[in-house]
């Protein structure tokens, strides 16, 4: 019997010594991915970790409690103070800066841009926006994914505030044309358009692209391939499918 005891207090301890500690960063504008409540963090991501965490226990999931700003993030991944973030766009530009990608997106959207209400500007493609010239200025988060791209397609943009939120400010107060952001973050709990009466959306849906989960460049690739092997079995349970069911997606 004591033989026994100590057999599994000494598989408690190795697989204690070989869990792997993960830092999660969240990027400012990031629901319905991450939606900041009075109980922590909620939202798809939250749940595909918990999904990955049960599926291997080895694997741990520590969540930042506050948001930052997307070039922050990369900051803090390029230099090994955080480990992953959820819902990143893959570019080029990432990859080649030593942001690592799951093989596997695990939710495809589109881009809206927002516009006021008081303005009947309407636009169906990116060639619209440039024609507008000076007056078709862009909002578009700090440090996001498709700045580049968009500034080489000739779109004047707007890239020096951090959150949604304060670029929604900044298009109520008139300080450019369009805000640009995920089609689902509208649809989320952290857009309310009653708190935002001035805004209306412009029905075209641009740029669909997957989601994924991203480490640093620091993330070893055994740690790599555990996170590729948990969240293919998310995927292939039917629970990932599920979990953006209950957010209200498909």
């Amino acid at each position: 019997m004591k033989r026994f005891l100590f057999s599994l207090v000494g598989l408690f301890f190795s697989m204690s010594s070989h869990a792997i500690d993960l830092r999660v960063a969240v990027w400012d504008g990031a629901a319905p991915f991450m939606i900041k409540t009075e109980q922590g963090w909620r939202g798809i991501c939250v749940d595909i970790y918990k999904a990955m965490e049960m599926i291997d226990p080895h694997l741990r999931f520590v969540i930042d409690e506050e948001s930052m700003p997307l070039r922050r993030i990369e900051y803090e991944l390029q230099a090994g103070r955080r480990d992953l973030i959820c819902g990143a766009r893959k570019t080029p530009a990432r990859e080649a800066g030593g942001m690592q990608f799951l093989k596997n997106g695990f939710y495809t959207s589109g881009y809206r841009l927002a516009a006021r209400s008081d303005d009947d500007v309407q636009v169906s493609n990116w060639d619209d926006v440039k024609k507008l010239g000076n007056q078709g200025i862009v909002l578009i988060m700090q440090g996001h994914a498709d700045i580049e791209r968009l500034q080489q397609l000739g779109i004047q943009l707007d890239s020096g505030t951090p959150s949604a939120e304060q670029n929604l400010i900044k298009l109520e107060a008139g300080r450019a044309r369009f805000f640009y952001h995920r089609d689902i973050f509208f649809k989320s709990s952290s857009f309310n358009p009653k708190d935002h009466p001035k805004i209306r959306l412009i029905p075209t849906v641009f740029d669909p692209n997957p989601a994924y989960i991203a480490t640093g460049k620091l993330v070893s690739k055994d740690v790599m391939n555990q996170l590729d092997t948990a969240f293919n079995r998310v995927m292939r349970s039917g629970e990932l499918a599920r979990i953006v069911r209950q957010y209200g997606l498909e």
